[in-house]
Order: structure tokens, then sequence, then C-alpha cells
């Protein structure tokens, strides 16, 4: 599981049809209207963002980054993954299906 912010929801979509295309992921979730508070140039900011979880296979994950980075608007957009422990072996092998196609 890969997890990245987005300044809008068409933002997040457009980075999840690009690594979709590419069978980098296998399904993005986008969850609208968080709000985070960072430190920035020495300044306490806010913003408005958008929240996007993408599902793909450990491998995939310097692939992932390096589109997300081509295709954000942030100079340094966030980029991090989760560690599954547990998952169901239908989906997993569906994760793994999607995202070992050749492209």
């Amino acid at each position: 599981m890969i997890y990245t912010t987005c300044t809008s929801e068409d933002e997040a979509a457009h980075i999840s049809k690009i690594l979709l295309d590419k069978n980098l992921i296998a399904c993005s979730n986008i969850i609208p209207k968080t709000l985070s508070i960072f430190e920035w140039d020495s300044k306490i900011s806010s913003q408005s963002e958008c929240a996007l979880l993408l599902k793909t296979i450990e491998e995939n994950f310097d692939g992932v980054s390096a589109l997300i980075k081509e295709n954000h608007s942030y100079e340094m957009p966030c980029i991090l993954s989760f560690p599954i422990k547990n998952i169901d072996s239908d989906f997993g092998d569906w994760v793994e299906k999607i995202t070992k196609k050749q492209v």
C-alpha cells in the first residue's frame, strides 16, 4: 500500500490513471478533503488536499514513486509505503495479477 497526497481529486485521478495504464497499481482510493498541517520554509502552513491510497506490490514502489514525482504539482510530494501484514488471498492474487501484466 502506497500513500500520497494531492492538491485535488483531479490530480489524484490523473496520477491514478497513469499508474493503472502502466500496470504499476491494481487500484487506487481517492479520499477527498483532507486537511494537512505542516512546516514548510520555516512556517507552519495548512492546505486542503486529497489522500491517495495505491494498492500494488512491493517491487513496484520505485516505479510508482518516480511516476508520482513526474506528474505531481508539489516540489516534494509525500510518498510512503505501508507493509501489508495480512491480505485476503483472493484480493492479493488479483493485485499480483494486475500489477505483473506486461505493458
